[in-house]
């Protein structure tokens, strides 16, 4: 049996992560005789025996090389290679293909709630959400599997593109606890809160901003609100910017930080995640295993993962003095040792499903 591996969009983040962990799993899975093919952009993996890997780098030039891959360079290589089945890791199937596939959807922006803006949020966020969203659901009802990483975006899926459920898996991301370190509890730490996002406006880094002022007018002059962001990265993040200095608001953009850095952070701060739009969402699991207070907007991800969870604080994503009174709040809890930090694990995993189905 071959499977081609279709992924040309991960480059980076969350989408090269799942690419990587499918070929670590392959890499040591004991079935040997099961040919391999990994299309891809970027990544540079190693072949073995059984391990073919086709790099396109090109692709990731502009829309017109990605659009001739898809088109033109997809038929040679199926044409080349003949494999038995396709496993597409960038949400859609390949139309043209008769091959049994499945597919893993990590876009939120398609089955989420929030409505994206063409002049607030841009345009690519408004055409995945109101045009390319169509060709990715008509896609999902034709394969033979498609998996999502959470309860709601199987729900979602089911509901808004008409999926069957018995054809949905969920993988909750599997992250490894050995670099967690847990949350250390003091006054100091209750007032250090930190927002590890990138620079969308769907991230709704402005709700913080409002509230830490409305915190500020009333007195409070010792918190402090780190950001993973760059003060000129773009429009957004400039209006952020003026918005603090005109304020005098006590905020850090630090940039992009190690992961190692990251885990440090939720050992000595509050995680406030006041994001509108997630696929999983996962500073809230690593916080919850750090046992750290975590202030949320109120989502169907962010319930999901903190579902039974001692130390979370939830608030309406529009409303500044809800998340200002959830701050203060802080400052009367005790610290609780929650139970069961841990999500449930799935007994399915990745490489099982591209055999299987």
């Amino acid at each position: 049996m071959k499977i081609l591996i279709y992924d040309v969009h991960a480059s980076e983040s969350g989408a090269l992560a799942i690419l990587d962990d499918l070929y670590k799993q392959v890499c040591s899975h004991s079935d040997k005789k099961i040919e391999w093919v990994f299309a891809v952009s970027t990544p540079n993996y190693k072949e073995t025996k059984n391990i073919r890997v086709i790099r396109h780098p090109w692709v990731k030039k502009n829309w017109f090389y990605r659009l001739y891959f898809d088109l033109i360079t997809t038929r040679k290589i199926l044409k080349k290679e003949k494999p038995n089945k396709i496993v597409s890791l960038q949400n859609k199937g390949i139309s043209f293909s008769n091959l049994p596939q499945m597919v893993y959807l990590h876009l939120p922006f398609v089955l989420c709630d929030y409505k994206f803006n063409i002049k607030r949020d841009g345009k690519v966020l408004w055409l995945y959400q109101n045009v390319l969203s169509k060709f990715i659901f008509k896609s999902l009802r034709k394969v033979q599997k498609t998996i999502v990483q959470t309860q709601w975006m199987k729900e979602a899926l089911i509901k808004k593109a008409k999926v069957n459920e018995d054809k949905i898996e969920i993988i909750v991301p599997d992250i490894s606890t050995n670099n967690i370190q847990k949350y250390k509890d003091s006054i100091e730490n209750r007032k250090r809160f930190f927002y590890p996002a990138t620079s969308f406006t769907y991230k709704n880094h402005f709700i913080l901003l409002k509230a830490f002022k409305i915190l500020q007018d009333k007195g409070y002059k010792d918190y402090e609100l780190i950001f993973t962001i760059t003060e000129s990265e773009n429009e957004y993040t400039l209006q952020l910017s003026e918005y603090v200095k005109k304020n005098s608001l006590n905020v850090k953009f630090n940039g992009p930080v190690k992961r190692e850095e990251v885990f440090e952070m939720y050992a000595k701060s509050v995680l406030i995640f006041p994001s509108f739009v997630e696929s999983f969402g996962l500073p809230l699991l690593e916080a919850r295993l750090s046992n750290a207070f975590v202030i949320a907007n109120k989502t169907s991800f962010s319930q999901e993962i903190l579902k039974n969870y001692e130390n979370a604080i939830f608030f309406n994503g529009n409303d500044a003095a809800e998340l200002a009174r959830g701050i203060e709040k802080l400052n009367l809890l005790p610290y609780i040792n929650p139970k069961g930090a841990e999500l449930k694990k799935e007994s399915v995993n990745l490489i099982d499903l591209c055999i299987s189905f």
